[in-house]
């Protein structure tokens, strides 16, 4: 919220207060003040002129050379070269000796033999905010109006000698988003009276309104409707125009000007429509119909929902209650008669309405925050006086007002005990002091013994509570005063459950192995999520805040992903990156129960790994990441098998499912091409496990086994089986086969091969076996006898023969 200090100025005696004290004083109080900005920017010397004369350069076919009277007799000749140079313009006149923001000092200058003895200035070139103005008033020359008086001083008359205070606002103080709310604020933290009015009279007008009112809705509980007629003037005046510049608002013309303005000083917006453009005469105020279309005033076709207020004609919807009018009835320079609104509308209603458009505008910033109903009567009221005495316009018969007759506006009234605050806030202020305070915010109070009855007005809609009168207090009375004391309170360290130690340990460990933890989003969307297809559907949000954060995950891989793509994006040229994350699961939505909190540990690896003086940078492959989820399997004290899994966002052939006793507890492999290249990080190697099934197995128990006295002996075996046989079985049979003897230390299939010299539809498996005694060393009869009992078992299970 931006607000004029000379606008402040007007209701309160601020002389003795610079704008540098005014904003400490604010911010004191609760309302922070981001920054004080002074409009001139450093503009000195600069006159208003008058172009009595404008004739060509001889020199410079762009260039014109103008004769200028500054006031006091005095012509210069300057030259120009604005497009819209021309006689009988006022315009900003910079004198030799002036200053311009940014620096630029003005001399005499000669420009292609001609001496120019001063400059003619644009809105741009006095430090203006262009963006605020009208375009008329950024192309060329600022055009002054032509009743200003020439040779005096320009600031004042552009009124760049405001400050503009940059209030960075609570959300529960919309009462100041309005000059209105900031004067009552000021006089009662500076204790002093204002001069805002308690209300507006309205003007005088004879015979019936032309407009009727329905009301079809109950999210607008008052709406009231002023007709007025022969617009004389369009342009907007000079003071006005550089108010609402000053308050970050665009001048637009002189009828929407003046609703700004009023919407800004009184805090109700209001509306304007052609009052020709509404059929049969009748404002219908219902909600929208289903596939119900309007062009709004930027030209976009907005499909509106049953969830929307619109104001309507009995034949069309002409705006969107509270957020923006409707093309078709746009104030245009036609315009004769032109009917304006101040309502109330349901705040959460014009909320919802502004996120489903993707819309934001002043009005719907202070409608969703709730207007006071006080200032729906007094704000129509202001902006047809204004219009009377700017625009020259009448008003066509009284307002009409459904319902007729105005709800009577009830304060708030809340008990409040002076003992009671004076405990919650822990120091003693006196009972006189917060009755000042109370009266100096314009509460009503009634004093008992005990207790006071407070009457809050229905500009202070955030005060509901004791608890906000006790905020009322501290803040005026000034938290300065409360000491400030240190709360000594016993903290024991929380118990760590068995789950949290295990994570703690999982990322110790991925952390020691080179890997980086990353944190993302809980939050994704049915795209992001489509190349890994995961079961279940997805959980949307109710209030999603973006289009790509609508839906709870199913699964890490796009979170993970979308870290890698960012980070290759950005030539990095590989990593491996892990999570300890939920996935969320659910059969259908919506459902009775919430959905499934999965614990997940999901890790990737994406681009090249690094390269050293011993080898070459290389890709990230399937068994760089069995590697990592060995050793962590062994770090938790598991024995785990792989098994050949058929995830369809992994690579065939090079995946696996994780089982512990025949229960899957995470999944490895690399990803399917098509896969990588949708989540844009080429081939990448992912793997997860699910916590919740792994950390039951887990044991923290060390065993120790002294070194081996005995020697081991290895025997290597080829043997041919049927291409569909894994190689996990043969090592699980081995160990089946001689767990009795306990003479088998390890198991490792070291190759597989296909081709020349096996048969087709087989595979040649070689694999290692380790045997060994801890008593004395194992004799050649005793391990070929191992390697027969093993072979007889591969033999009867799997058909498989040594190969010769």
């Amino acid at each position: 919220m931006r607000a004029s200090y000379k606008w402040l100025a007007e209701y309160l005696d601020l002389a003795d207060l610079s704008p540098a004290e005014l904003a400490d004083r604010l911010t004191s109080a609760g309302l922070a003040v981001d920054a004080v900005e002074p409009l001139n920017r450093g503009v000195e010397r600069v006159v208003i002129g008058k172009i009595l004369e404008v004739r060509p350069h001889p020199q410079a076919d762009r260039l014109k050379i103008c004769q200028v009277d500054v006031g006091g007799g005095e012509r210069l000749e300057i030259v120009c070269g604005a497009p819209n140079a021309a006689a009988g313009l006022v315009v900003p006149v910079a004198l030799p000796g002036a200053r311009l923001p940014g620096g630029v000092e003005i001399r005499i200058a000669e420009f292609r033999g001609v001496s120019s003895h001063g400059m003619l200035c644009s809105a741009d070139e006095l430090g203006i905010e262009t963006r605020y103005l009208p375009k008329r008033d950024v192309e060329g020359l600022l055009i002054l109006p032509e009743d200003l008086p020439l040779g005096e001083d320009v600031v004042p008359h552009l009124h760049l000698d405001d400050v503009v205070f940059d209030l960075d606002l609570t959300p529960n103080r919309s009462d100041c988003l309005s000059i209105r709310g900031l004067v009552h604020e000021l006089s009662a933290i500076l204790r002093r009276p204002h001069r805002f009015p308690a209300s507006v009279p309205g003007p005088r007008a004879s015979g019936e309104c032309p407009i009727q009112v329905r009301l079809e809705t109950p999210r607008c509980p008052r709406y009231e409707a002023q007709v007025l007629e022969g617009i004389a003037v369009r342009e907007t005046p000079l003071w006005m125009k550089m108010r609402l510049l000053a308050m970050g608002v665009r001048s637009i013309d002189l009828v929407v000007d003046v609703t700004n303005y009023v919407m800004l000083e009184w805090g109700q917006p209001l509306h304007a429509f052609d009052a020709d453009a509404i059929a049969q005469g009748t404002i219908v105020v219902r909600q929208a119909r289903e596939g119900e279309r309007l062009v709004t005033l930027d030209g976009q076709e907005r499909a509106l929902t049953p969830d929307m207020i619109v104001i309507a004609d009995p034949e069309k919807a002409i705006g969107l209650a509270g957020v923006m009018g409707g093309e078709n009835s746009e104030i245009t320079p036609s315009t004769r008669r032109i009917a304006l609104e101040s309502a109330r509308f349901d705040g959460a209603s014009i909320r919802r309405t502004g996120q489903a458009l993707s819309l934001r505008s002043e009005a719907q910033q202070r409608f969703e925050k709730g207007v006071d109903p006080a200032a729906v009567s007094n704000a129509l009221h202001r902006a047809t006086v204004l219009l009377v005495q700017l625009a020259g316009s009448h008003p066509v018969g009284p307002p009409r007002r459904v319902p007729a007759e105005a709800d009577a506006l009830k304060p708030t009234v809340i008990s409040f005990s002076p003992q009671a605050c004076a405990r919650f806030l822990g120091v003693d202020v006196p009972e006189d002091e917060m009755y000042a305070c109370f009266e100096s915010l314009g509460f009503g109070v009634a004093r008992g013994e005990d207790e006071w009855r407070v009457e809050v007005p229905t500009r202070r809609s955030d005060v509901q509570l004791p608890a906000d009168l006790y905020e009322e207090v501290a803040r005026l009375y000034g938290y300065h005063h409360i000491p400030a004391t240190s709360m000594r309170l016993p903290v024991e360290a929380p118990e760590s459950s068995d789950d949290l130690k295990l994570v703690r340990k999982v990322r110790r460990a991925l952390v020691d192995w080179g890997l980086c933890e990353v944190r993302t989003y809980a939050l994704t969307s049915p795209e992001a999520e489509a190349p890994v297809a995961p079961s279940g559907v997805a959980v949307p949000l109710l209030r999603p805040m973006s289009d790509d954060r609508r839906t709870l995950r199913r699964h890490l891989l796009p979170s993970l992903a979308e870290v890698a793509r960012y980070n290759l994006a950005h030539q990095v040229s590989g990593g491996a990156i892990f999570e300890v994350g939920k996935a969320f699961l659910a059969a259908s939505w919506p459902q009775d129960a919430l959905p499934e909190e999965r614990a997940v540990l999901g890790m990737l690896w994406f681009g090249e790994r690094e390269g050293n003086p011993f080898e070459r940078p290389r890709p990230f492959d399937f068994y760089d990441v069995k590697g990592v989820c060995d050793a962590l399997l062994a770090r938790l004290g598991i024995q785990a098998a792989y098994r050949v899994s058929h995830h369809a966002y992994l690579h065939p052939g090079r995946q696996a499912s994780i089982e512990v006793g025949g229960v899957m507890v995470g999944t490895v492999g690399e990803l399917h091409p098509d896969v990588g290249d949708r989540y844009e990080v080429g081939r990448a190697v992912y793997a997860e496990f699910d916590l919740g099934r792994l950390f039951p197995l887990a044991s923290s128990e060390v065993r120790v086994q002294s070194i081996p006295r005995h020697p081991a002996s290895r025997r290597d075996l080829a043997v041919v089986v049927p291409l569909g046989v894994e190689s996990q079985a043969l090592v699980d049979e081995a160990r089946r086969t001689l767990s009795e003897r306990g003479v088998l230390r390890m198991v490792r299939v070291f190759d597989v091969y296909t081709g020349v010299g096996v048969p087709e539809g087989q595979k040649s498996l070689a694999i290692a076996l380790w045997f060994q005694r801890d008593e004395r060393t194992m004799t050649d009869a005793e391990i070929d006898d191992a390697v027969e009992a093993v072979l007889r078992a591969w033999e009867a299970a799997f058909g498989a023969k040594l190969r010769s």
